[in-house]
């Protein structure tokens, strides 16, 4: 998958793993710098057809309905519990969405938490 790390989830721990996985990842703020508003995030992942990885899904479930053609998105919700998501239950995650979905996810606004089985 091609996918874009929003700042909020966007450490380099979670890059590297991804892209040992196979993925083709970037990250926000490596692209646009820290502390750039939600909008451009996503217009940069529309512009570059790259999936958006996000804890911030309140804004960005809101940016994906005023604009449904987007290359997909995958929420990921933690509560600070120890069932939050971690690096390796990502990866996991996203193959079990790679399997579920073969034509990709575009237009979608998956949860990823659904996808760790």
């Amino acid at each position: 998958m091609r996918l874009l790390l929003d700042e909020c989830i966007g450490d380099r721990s979670l890059r590297d793993a991804l892209i040992a996985a196979g993925h083709d990842v970037v990250r926000s703020i490596d692209e646009l710098g820290g502390g750039v508003d939600d909008s451009a995030v996503f217009a940069f992942a529309r512009e570059h057809q790259r999936i958006v990885v996000t804890y911030n899904n309140v804004d960005f479930k809101l940016l994906g309905e005023e604009n449904p053609g987007h290359p997909g998105m995958l929420l990921v919700y933690q509560d600070d519990k120890p069932t939050d998501m971690n690096t390796s239950d990502i990866i996991k995650a996203l193959s079990n969405v790679d399997t579920t979905y073969p034509d990709g996810i575009a237009g979608e606004m998956v949860v990823l938490n659904g996808y760790r089985w």
